[in-house]
């Protein structure tokens, strides 16, 4: 993601007070729900934008997915963009978790709370479910996976809102997947083992650019909260768009008792849009546990 220039910091600026007005307003008439019905694609050409050679090897490391995580009901109730997501998020979570040496990692066949926070439409609710219920143990997890959203009600021209989409994509991930539109800094949880975040506004513009509402850029009390919802020991997982927003993050999560366990490129080629992912980081902070 490039740097957004004075005129394009300006230009989000003057979108504040539009933002705010849209959001009361789907916030109180988009709430009315819609059954959505996910579009499905061939997936044959799945990687035709690589290099053969290239190609060649992410369709082994997707066959390779799908067994080990179980992705053939996703496989065939997805477009192909959304399961290269899925695959492209299952892959650089497990390099950021062998990286991490899965420091407060759940234990093989332990249950699994956790919770992601800014779910957006939750297009990749299968993979992160998997992930947690399969990664480092031979025996499937029990897994409770939230999606929380605090801006749900956004309706999209194909028809449903962000909500439906979201709740759509938490079906099919499978029993103990859910979606909830509330702000997760006032909702009570349980303690949770994982907490992840994908792609979380930690400053303005890409706030403004995005059509959220300023009053939402809570970024310290956004993460506090994350930490706080953890049980001793557990894990939060955050992909920052860039690299100074991970020095951000890095920066704020200083304030908390966590240690950062690791930190990967979350780049991907097997995007159609690879480039834009270039500058992406995933890093793994573990909470401490009581003296």
């Amino acid at each position: 993601m490039a740097m957004p220039s004075l005129l394009g910091h300006a230009a989000a600026w003057l979108r504040a007070p539009g933002n705010q007005l849209d959001y009361v307003l789907r916030s109180h008439l988009g709430r009315r729900r819609s059954r959505v019905t996910l579009p499905v694609e061939s997936l044959a050409q799945l990687f035709e934008g690589l290099p053969a050679a290239a190609a060649t090897a992410a369709l082994a490391a997707e066959a390779r997915l799908r067994r080990d995580f179980d992705l053939t009901t996703l496989a065939g109730h997805s477009t192909r963009l959304v399961y290269a997501e899925n695959l492209a998020l299952l892959e650089r979570l497990e390099a950021l978790r062998t990286a991490a040496g899965a420091a407060g990692w759940p234990a093989a066949g332990a249950d699994v709370a956790a919770v992601d926070v800014g779910s957006g439409v939750f297009q990749y609710a299968t993979a992160l479910q998997r992930w947690l219920e399969r990664a480092g143990s031979a025996v499937p997890r029990a897994v409770a996976l939230l999606g929380v959203e605090i801006d749900g009600y956004r309706r999209y021209r194909g028809g449903g809102t962000r909500a439906d989409h979201a709740t759509a994509h938490a079906a099919l991930a499978g029993t103990g997947t859910r979606f909830l539109v509330a702000d997760f800094q006032t909702l009570a949880l349980p303690v949770q083992d994982v907490v992840t975040m994908f792609y979380p506004f930690l400053s303005a513009y890409p706030l403004l650019r995005w059509g959220s509402p300023l009053h939402h850029l809570r970024p310290r009390a956004l993460l506090a909260r994350a930490v706080a919802c953890l049980r001793p020991g557990g894990v939060l997982v955050v992909a920052n768009q860039t690299r100074a927003e991970h020095q951000r993050l890095a920066r704020l999560l200083a304030e908390q008792p966590v240690q950062c366990r690791a930190v990967v490129s979350f780049a991907s080629a097997w995007l159609p849009y690879a480039e834009r992912t270039r500058d992406r980081v995933g890093s793994w902070w573990q909470k401490q546990s009581m003296p």
